[in-house]
């Protein structure tokens, strides 16, 4: 099987994984409705709401993320500012990135920069165990890089061994659901002429993407 429909197969079966909770949860709360003498109707409700809410979230970052939307040209990042912040909104993990880290650093982020940023939001957050803090830091180096920061804080941060080894491209690792995300990552990275570089610690995770000024050129 080629490559790249493998890829798009465990990205496709880790969506469904994803999107299966809220959306079960809307299709429970509607059952209870549905139930003769059931007295819960507010609660019922309130369920249908919220995981509605964190189904459409959800729906609207993977869609920035694994989709092709606006490919070329400068990706508004005031906009993918707020897609995160919806995305992270029902989890334990809170953001923080400053308005002038989005489109006001004047610093330009392409529509594929992007995509491997929010794409890199989802292994960070995921490393947060207990919940954490989320930074984004955007500018440019004194030689003229893009950098991007990004870092997470929290009680327990762990990094599983298989994600860690595709992020350091140091062996090769199943295609799996899992292994899924960081694959698609450095991929993105690749065709970036992006590096991609990580400091784990057991109370921080940091990432720092560089594209030096010869590959802007180069990259979509």
């Amino acid at each position: 099987m080629n490559h790249d429909t493998k890829l798009a197969e465990m990205i496709a079966t880790r969506l469904c994984h994803d999107l299966t909770g809220p959306i079960g949860a809307v299709n429970n709360g509607a059952e209870f409705l549905d139930e003769e003498g059931f007295d819960m109707q507010n609660e019922a409700v309130q369920l249908i709401l919220s995981s509605a809410h964190e189904a459409v979230n959800r729906l609207q970052f993977y869609r920035q993320a694994y989709g092709r939307v606006g490919e070329s040209g400068e990706a508004s990042l005031s906009e993918k500012k707020k897609i995160t912040m919806d995305f992270f909104s029902g989890t334990k993990v809170k953001v923080d990135w400053p308005d002038s880290h989005t489109d006001a650093s004047g610093v330009a982020i392409s529509q594929k920069m992007s995509r491997l940023i929010l794409n890199l939001f989802v292994i960070a957050g995921a490393s947060a165990i207990r919940g954490g803090e989320l930074s984004v830091r955007i500018a440019e180096s004194d030689v003229g890089e893009k950098q991007i920061d990004i870092k997470v804080t929290g009680d327990t941060i762990k990094l599983d061994t298989d994600t860690a080894a595709i992020l350091n491209k140091s062996e090769t690792v199943a295609l799996t659901p899992k292994s899924a995300q960081p694959y698609l990552a450095m991929k993105l990275a690749e065709e970036l002429n992006a590096n991609v570089t990580f400091v784990l610690d057991s109370d921080v995770f940091a990432i720092r993407v560089t594209q030096p000024q010869m590959a802007l050129a180069n990259a979509s």
